[in-house]
């Protein structure tokens, strides 16, 4: 698939995903269970680390990852200015699929509030697994015509408006993948990501990526460590 202006979305599915159990312990704001910096044999990290392995074990056959791809100019884009430049954009949205979100929602609403919140986090650690296979192949495509990729942005992350998704949503038939959009911006299913790199030999550095040390967020679990 050449990577130009024009062509057809991309649809990937039947493709398998690991949720990284680090991001996922780091989600739930519970590093120790991983990292020993407290006492492994404590009956809280005994009962996290039990919930985390059945939720793992749940996730398999509820994660259904699918993306979809398309190459377009930023000026297509309705996103932070710099994007109006650039010749080539891979613009990308792709999800878990309903299955785990329906889930979590059954144990929630029976009071298993630790196997709901453990499960939901797998969900987000997935998506962002998803969001990573995506882009790896976007990576191949490109260097496959001599071409590299900058890090994602993301809409609603940095100078990139929340607003901007429906664009996207606009370029991409996202109904392909099961993927829709509420009124406020927000995609359905939940643990869904969108997404956009530049392509070019020398892309340049979206502001987007450097988020981290600009946003103003500071409990955000997502945040570079200083």
């Amino acid at each position: 698939m050449a990577v130009t202006q024009g062509m057809q979305p991309v649809v990937l599915e039947g493709f398998q995903v690991e949720p990284d159990q680090r991001e996922l312990v780091k989600l739930l704001g519970e590093r120790h269970v991983l990292d020993g910096a407290e006492d492994r044999g404590s009956e809280k990290t005994a009962k996290i680390k039990m919930a985390v392995e059945k939720a793992l074990n749940d996730s398999r056959s509820l994660i259904q990852p699918k993306g979809i791809y398309e190459i377009v100019t930023g000026e297509e884009i309705d996103g932070p200015a710099q994007f109006a430049r650039l010749e080539r954009v891979a613009i990308c949205i792709c999800t878990i699929g309903i299955a785990l979100e329906e889930t979590v929602k059954v144990a929630m609403d029976a009071g298993r509030m630790l196997e709901g919140i453990v499960l939901d986090a797998v969900g987000s650690a997935a998506a962002e697994a998803v969001a990573r296979y995506m882009n790896d192949r976007i990576e191949e495509v490109a260097a496959a015509e001599g071409l590299r990729t900058s890090c994602r942005a993301s809409p609603g992350y940095g100078d990139w408006d929340v607003g901007g998704q429906r664009r996207l949503f606009d370029l991409l038939p996202a109904e392909r993948i099961g993927v829709s959009l509420t009124p406020g911006s927000m995609m359905v299913p939940r643990k869904s990501v969108s997404f956009a790199v530049h392509v070019d030999k020398d892309p340049v550095r979206l502001r987007s990526e450097n988020s981290c040390r600009n946003c103003d967020m500071d409990t955000c679990p997502y945040r570079l460590d200083e």
